[in-house]
């Protein structure tokens, strides 16, 4: 069944999905011109090969644990770590054990268009 996307004055959980990790798919929570919030779910082993993005972005890791590398340097995120990352810098992540990561980015230049 897909996610809907909320709306303006919705609410939705992002606690941590235990056991319903391996059986929840990665989801765009919500898109606007200029922010998209999602919710990245990676079994351990796998995850998101290196790209960039227009505009910063920051990363919750909501659950397990995931390697975040950008400019030569590994950061280990653990449940209830925050990352700040600026616009254009090439990174990657990797997860360690089973991990749910909360990713919000500032959407600027030509992919800033309305979903």
């Amino acid at each position: 069944m897909a996610l809907s996307h909320l709306s303006s004055g919705e609410t939705m959980s992002v606690l941590p999905l235990g056991e319903r990790l391996e059986q929840t798919q990665t989801a765009a929570l919500f898109r606007q011109a200029q922010l998209e919030v999602m919710r990245l779910v990676l079994p351990a082993g796998k995850g998101m090969p290196e790209h960039a993005v227009n505009g910063p972005i920051t990363v919750h890791c909501i659950e397990g644990e995931v390697n975040f590398s950008f400019e030569n340097t590994q950061r280990l995120m653990r449940a209830g770590d925050l990352l700040y990352l600026a616009a254009g810098i090439p990174h990657k992540l990797t997860a360690i054990r089973n991990a749910s990561v909360l990713v919000t980015i500032v959407l600027q230049g030509p992919s800033a268009s309305p979903a």
